[in-house]
């Protein structure tokens, strides 16, 4: 018997109702809720498990990195948090590029120029052999999801 894949957020609430039950999704939906939860997860964030989390939100308002060094090290790590605490994928290959973007709000008369980093993984899920496809985009400095 397979295991259920539970949505995210999980909401225990659910369960109280009468006939609740907990909203599942298939394996790819639940691989990708955990990758960007590694993604966006800074490292020794997670008070049950310091390693679990990406080392580059360390370096997250450091000037002095560029762009080469920054998705350097964000690739290695999230490589490494894959193979750690994503079982379910093998022979991840992921790309991270920064670009600068401009962005405009409704509620300000300015724009405001950001760094945006998209990032991609491409791998096979262990268990069928089926190809997995992840992707997604960042603001960095401060971080926020487009």
């Amino acid at each position: 018997m397979d295991t259920p894949n539970y949505r995210m957020p999980f909401v225990p609430s659910t369960l109280m109702s009468e006939g609740g039950s907990i909203d599942t999704c298939d394996m790819g939906e639940s691989i990708a809720h955990n990758i960007m939860l590694l993604i966006t997860t800074k490292k020794g964030e997670n008070r049950y498990d310091e390693n679990y989390g990406n080392d580059v939100w360390n370096l997250e308002f450091d000037n002095g990195v560029t762009s080469a060094v920054w998705e350097n090290i964000f690739i290695k790590s999230l490589k490494r948090q894959i193979q750690e605490y994503e079982p379910r994928i093998v022979q991840p290959q992921i790309d991270a590029h920064i670009q600068i973007v401009e962005h405009s709000y409704d509620t300000k008369e300015h724009t405001e120029i950001k760094k945006k980093v998209k990032i991609a993984i491409n791998a096979k899920m262990e268990a069928t052999g089926d190809r997995f496809s992840f992707s997604t985009e960042l603001f960095l400095s401060p971080m926020s999801i487009d």
